[in-house]
């Protein structure tokens, strides 16, 4: 609860050594992750869990290459990229494949958005070894 995080914060010797503007980031970060519902909770832990299954190579991609480009797309562009991105999940892989390969399914992305909603789902449904 933020009271005990907030408690926690003041006798935290390592926090309280923190430069003032770290210390607010961090109250902010806590701020916005309280903020969250439990749906978008668990998508922030799965979306970090995927990264911590990542190679350093893979994570640096998604750092310096894929979240930039993500960035960029207007909020209704990721919108729409993540309503495909809520169709796959509950696909099988070679169902998931088939829709990427459809037309009709990745009608109205561009080919970016295309090449991002392929390489963010299998970001997210990695390729059985």
């Amino acid at each position: 609860p933020p009271t005990a995080q907030e408690r926690f914060l003041e006798n935290n010797a390592k926090f309280q050594s923190l430069p003032p503007a770290r210390q607010q980031q961090i109250r902010r970060n806590l701020q916005l992750w309280n903020n969250l519902t439990p749906d978008q909770k668990e998508r922030v832990r799965e979306a970090a869990r995927v990264l911590e299954d990542m190679t350093p190579e893979q994570r640096q991609y998604v750092r310096n290459s894929l979240l930039p480009r993500w960035r960029a797309l207007p909020p209704e562009r990721r919108q729409a990229i993540n309503r495909h991105l809520a169709a796959l999940r509950n696909m099988s892989p070679s169902t998931q494949e088939a829709a990427l390969n459809d037309p009709k399914f990745t009608g109205g992305l561009s080919a970016d958005e295309r090449d991002m909603l392929r390489e963010l789902n299998s970001l997210r449904n990695p390729p059985a070894p």
